[in-house]
């Protein structure tokens, strides 16, 4: 079966690129030609191949460094009868370092020449070269064409989609949500789930690891399924009314360069069909853009993952009883932070142990499987799943709290004991860091007899620290009643 998997070529939806022409003559042609060959420079149109482009100038960021005054972006701009088909060309100066800014900041632009900013939807890389080279050519420019530099022209925004019938849309939610919950808890993850009436308008992944599902990539990729806003008003027979599953570069700051447009397009159509093979069969819808009925069997090898049998976390093959100590406290804090992810050097101040140790107790727990770290502007820490660390927090912290391992429980509260002996008046107030508040938010009534034993409660319920948990009544009787002064 998987040898003979069926799907629909996808089809490419916005894109977005720098184009960085090495000539800023190329720019002055601009500026020359929309001088003296525009008469209406609100309403000026170029045909550019099949496409009639409107031709329009503003002010933009940057000051010339000639004249002090603020450069003009040149734009052209087209779309079809429907508005999803787009294309915008926006030129502009490059002036190199030392370049001001309208706002009076200083840029230090690392190259002199003229960047086209190319933002587009249903339209391939090599017909948007063609257009901007028509342009060109129209405005006695051509001389430029091969100014262009395909090795520092970067895509900023490239997406690549197939629309499906919306009775596999829970499935399909289903498997994205399986890889979200898979993913490690480092944090990288963005998550949007927006339902309208049982139905997913939009359900985003930002960035997952697809490694979680046996999918490896050669860039950073982004997935969603999502739907047209006016769903509603549609019919199902409407392509519209369908939701369509997409996958997207996601933008860095190592972002491809069109030499490597061929190899991005591979790699994306490659995630959303081995995507599509988690939740086979499924039906294609064709609209304006997509033909569903173009089907091809894949042929390479495709990736072996049933998440809807995804075997629960083993926390009995951890042996979590046996561990030493310090090793059960660094698991212990790790899995009471947000989303169990944390910086190595807040590990080692909150439980007072050296870096090099803290180094061995953390390897002790990635060769476990259960832990891994990543350095970026520091070292985190992490669960290498959201479902592990779901599964393993509170085990880990029942056992630390039994085996008084720097962790205590007291009134509904998680505590880091410092496990320095004190007065008792002080041992709340100095050795007890509270950490993590479980349980019910709402005060808990404690009713007394009278006002002396309220205030001998109270008194004691503050010198624990745990006055905020509780409320204090006085039973009603005849001596404390507001009106029993009152004969009947």
């Amino acid at each position: 079966m998987a040898d003979k998997f069926k799907f629909a070529e996808p089809v490419t939806h916005e894109f977005g690129a720098f184009f960085l022409y090495k000539e800023l003559d190329l720019y002055n042609s601009v500026i020359n030609y929309f001088m003296h060959s525009v008469d209406d420079p609100y309403n000026h149109y170029l045909t550019l191949s099949t496409r009639r482009f409107k031709f329009f100038s503003k002010p933009g960021g940057l000051k010339n460094p000639k004249t002090g005054k603020i450069a003009f972006e040149y734009i052209l701009t087209w779309k079809d009868a429907f508005g999803a088909s787009k294309c915008t060309f926006t030129i502009k100066p490059l002036f190199g370092a030392g370049t001001k800014t309208k706002t009076g900041k200083t840029l230090n632009l690392p190259t002199v020449g003229t960047q086209i900013q190319v933002q587009s939807s249903y339209i391939e890389l090599d017909e948007l070269l063609t257009l901007f080279e028509s342009f060109m050519d129209q405005i006695d420019a051509a001389r430029f064409v091969y100014s262009l530099d395909r090795n520092n022209s970067k895509i900023y925004q490239m997406a690549r989609h197939v629309r499906y019938h919306e009775s596999y849309e829970n499935t399909v939610a289903g498997m994205l949500q399986k890889i979200e919950q898979e993913s490690s808890t480092l944090g990288d993850v963005n998550l949007t789930k927006q339902m309208d009436s049982g139905k997913y308008y939009m359900y985003y992944l930002s960035n997952p690891d697809f490694k979680v599902c046996n999918i490896n990539t050669k860039f950073s990729h982004s997935v969603k399924t999502y739907r047209i806003k006016n769903y509603k008003e549609r019919t199902s027979a409407d392509p519209l009314r369908h939701p369509k599953l997409e996958v997207f570069l996601h933008s860095d700051d190592n972002n491809p360069s069109i030499n490597q447009y061929l190899e991005l397009k591979r790699d994306l159509d490659d995630l959303l069909i081995k995507l599509l093979s988690f939740v086979q069969p499924i039906e294609y819808v064709t609209d304006e853009y997509f033909d569903g009925e173009r089907v091809f069997e894949y042929r390479n090898k495709l990736p072996i993952w049933d998440y809807e049998n995804l075997p629960n976390p083993d926390i009995d093959g951890f042996d979590l009883w046996h561990h030493p100590e310090k090793t059960l406290s660094v698991l212990a804090y790790i899995a009471t932070q947000s989303e169990g992810c944390t910086e190595f050097r807040q590990i080692s101040e909150a439980l007072t142990i050296p870096i090099r140790s803290l180094w061995r107790y953390i390897n002790h727990w990635k060769c476990e499987g259960v832990l891994d770290t990543k350095r970026k502007e520091c070292t985190y820490v992490f669960f290498k799943s959201k479902s592990l660390w779901q599964s393993i927090k509170e085990p880990i912290l029942q056992v630390c709290s039994f085996l008084k391992i720097n962790f205590k429980r007291v009134w509904g509260q998680t505590f880091i004991d410092s496990g320095v002996i004190r007065n008792f008046r002080e041992r709340r107030k100095k050795n007890l860091k509270p950490h993590k508040v479980t349980g019910d938010d709402k005060r808990e009534l404690v009713v007394v007899d009278d006002a002396r034993k309220a205030n001998a409660l109270r008194k004691e319920l503050r010198e624990e620290g745990v006055s905020h948990l509780f409320k204090i009544g006085i039973a009603s009787t005849k001596s404390n009643m507001r009106y029993s002064r009152v004969i009947n």
